[in-house]
């Protein structure tokens, strides 16, 4: 047993004693606090992070040879667990706002443990946990300029490794400074390129993955769908509705409402409606029913026949928002940090309370393959198709709430249509065309349908009047049509797999009912693409130059080139580094080949002197000569010294003034001599 516990038992680790190192690591604590603060929008507890490992770093510093005291240790590991009942309390319950807890945690726990880094070993770990910090900023961090702050981080660690090492070398902390930038700068731009031109494969996960923490307030009451940001209703002090009126409309602006990490752009729809009368729709289905937290596979749907994989996504929530998860659909699994989700009938899930900003959930979906060319082989619906059908189709299928001037023009524009697909694209593509998209409309007259106003009178309308003139319209012709509510994809970046969901991509649009497909999204609002069909864009940052290759003529790199905007730089940058990198390959094989060859003797006697400075159990610091090295360690105790019969200035000084005759004057040993000197030592 005992030979177990010294097995497992760690080396020692040495005091830290380089002022130097021990502000590389307060300086990473700063840079992780600083991405906090910055992409968290959380600012109390980092600043009293920050002051208290100040305060701890100075205290630690100046007690590293102190014995470590019994009540000292106790108080400590009491602050530890006080912040884990923080982070527990603000987790589930919000007393204390509920905004980023893991990382306030982190942050206390540096700050706690900064009044106990004596070792080298404990510095290493704060600077783990501050890692940890500038991980949760990243799940948070939606621009390019994180990059520079994990970059400063870097460099903090490899300045601590460095000033360490220094210290524990009686050396200063120096070096050539333009060397060193030529290296910081070579390796930014290394990392920089490779960021934009290597693929980013997109991963299959196990189970979602998220960073909040479970929230355990449980539902009270019966399932009720929260109030929209499309629409704003008086009535209800709790804002809670069931509709959707197309009479009014709430004003959008562009603060930014979540942030979703995914490796494809999609729609995150949320509320599904299926019933219009008088100018509202409304959810008829207000079944749902009882689900964990985490919703596995074997829960949900079938994955859609011929689907191209699934993606992940990771929703931020930046401000309150109704408790129902929006996400791409078809659903894999999902996982939200509440106490339990309900499923409605129409496959959204609710949480028990509105969400929180800070909040975050992730889900897995399905990207099925939804192509024209698929689509319009589609069946049509007959009687075998209604049988399968998962709704009721009297709904989807009610042609009364919609005139007849509307029902009139649905049929003239589809006259040239023959199968399903060619009518919902004949009718998506006419009202893109002929109608006109703004947010600045007037209130609908009193006495008039909204829809036949829309479509007769002012022909310009929000995604509420264009997708509902659809649906109604698909109705009519006997296709299975509703509106789905949510949010547009936002501003997607392809190069970091993430978007920025603001309040104006509040969005509407049609779902359809294809045979063997189920809904799939429509989106009749001018601008956007009538399909709205998921699909995994291109991780090459240059990945335009690959498709316009076979199509290249003369003439067409340039305009190629002119079409890529910035990335236009990337093939030129490319092509000079790499003539770089070949007339540099030359020039250094001419110089070489230049050079005078080695003398007989020298790599010997180097070799040899390596060897020495082993057996002395120190090695010769960077900014020592060995001239230097030879008079340190003539005051230096070490137990091969006492072996030399001829004393600390024999041995060593004779290597040593052979190894400066090589090097400054060229005349190496003969190997001879250097093999009596390797028998000397040994």
């Amino acid at each position: 047993m005992a030979s177990v516990t010294r097995w497992l038992r760690l080396p020692a680790s040495p005091v830290e004693h380089s002022v130097e190192g021990r502000g590389f690591v307060f300086s990473g604590f700063v840079v992780a606090v600083l991405a906090i603060v910055l992409y968290g929008q959380d600012y109390v507890v980092p600043v009293l992070g920050v002051v208290a490992a100040a305060i701890g770093h100075v205290v630690s510093y100046r007690r590293r040879n102190s014995k470590r005291g019994f009540w000292r240790q106790a108080v400590l590991a009491a602050l530890v667990f006080g912040a884990l009942f923080y982070v527990i309390a603000d987790s589930s319950l919000a007393l204390f706002g509920g905004t980023l807890p893991q990382a306030n945690f982190a942050i206390l726990l540096v700050a706690i443990t900064s009044f106990d880094l004596k070792t080298r070993r404990n510095c290493y770990s704060s600077l783990w946990i501050s890692l940890a910090i500038l991980y949760l900023a990243a799940v948070y961090a939606w621009d390019y300029a994180f990059a520079v702050l994990a970059g400063l981080w870097v460099l903090c660690l490899v300045g601590f490794w460095i000033a360490s090492h220094h210290k524990r070398l009686n050396a200063e902390l120096k070096g050539p400074a333009r060397p060193v930038a030529l290296m910081l700068g070579a390796a930014l731009l290394g990392g920089l390129l490779s960021f934009v031109l290597i693929p980013q494969p997109s991963g299959v996960p196990v189970s979602p993955l998220v960073v909040s923490l479970p929230n355990f307030t449980a539902f009270k009451g019966g399932l009720e769908s929260p109030a929209l940001p499309l629409v704003q209703l008086t009535g209800d002090p709790s804002g809670a509705t069931s509709s959707i009126d197309l009479h009014f409309r709430g004003r959008l602006g562009d603060a930014p409402v979540m942030y979703v990490r995914t490796g494809a752009p999609a729609y995150w729809r949320g509320l599904v409606f299926d019933e219009y009368r008088n100018g509202a729709w409304t959810a008829t289905n207000h079944g749902y029913r009882e689900m964990q937290p985490y919703v596995p596979p074997r829960f949900l749907p079938p994955a859609p026949p011929g689907n191209l994989g699934t993606f992940v996504q990771t929703f931020r929530v930046l401000r309150p928002l109704p408790g129902v998860i929006n996400a791409a659909y078809p659903i894999q699994s999902l996982y939200a940090p509440v106490a339990a989700l309900r499923e409605d009938a129409y496959g959204t899930f609710h949480t028990p309370q509105p969400l929180r900003p800070g909040q975050t959930y992730s889900v897995v979906s399905f990207l099925p393959d939804l192509t024209p060319a698929l689509l319009r082989a589609a069946e049509p619906m007959d009687q075998e198709h209604l049988d399968a059908y998962p709704d009721n189709y009297t709904i989807y299928g009610d042609p009364s709430s919609v005139s007849a001037r509307a029902s009139n023009l649905a049929d003239e524009v589809t006259q040239s249509a023959s199968t399903e697909y060619d009518k919902v694209m004949a009718l998506t593509t006419y009202l893109q065309r002929n109608y006109r998209y703004t947010l600045d409309l007037p209130p609908v007259p009193a006495g008039k349908d909204p829809v036949d106003w829309f479509l007769f009178d002012v022909k310009t309308g929000y995604c509420e009047q264009f997708a509902t003139a659809e649906t109604l319209m698909l109705r009519s012709l006997g296709i299975p049509a509703r509106l789905a509510t949510g949010y547009a994809t936002g501003d997607y970046d392809p190069i970091l797999n993430q978007a920025v969901v603001r309040e104006h991509d509040a969005h509407a649009w049609v779902e359809v009912w294809f045979p063997g497909h189920g809904w799939v999204p429509v989106d009749p609002t001018p601008g956007v693409s009538p399909l709205a069909a998921t699909k995994f864009p291109s991780h090459w940052a240059g990945g335009g130059i690959a498709r316009l290759i076979p199509h290249l003529s003369i003439g067409a790199p340039a305009a190629a080139l002119g079409s890529l905007g910035v990335l236009a730089v990337v093939p030129p940058a490319i092509a000079l580094a790499l003539i770089a990198v070949l007339a540099y390959a030359w020039l250094r094989r001419r110089v070489w080949t230049a050079r005078p060859r080695p003398q007989p003797g020298e790599s010997e006697l180097l070799r040899l002197y390596e060897r020495l400075q082993r057996r002395l159990t120190r090695r010769r610091a960077p900014p020592e000569t060995p001239r230097e090295y030879q008079h340190a360690m003539g005051e230096h105790s070490s137990p091969f010294m006492g072996r030399w019969p001829e004393g600390p200035e024999g041995l060593l000084a004779e290597v040593t003034q052979a190894v400066n005759e090589g090097a400054y004057a060229g005349r190496w040993p003969d190997p001879r001599r250097v093999r009596d000197l390797a028998e000397r030592i040994s």
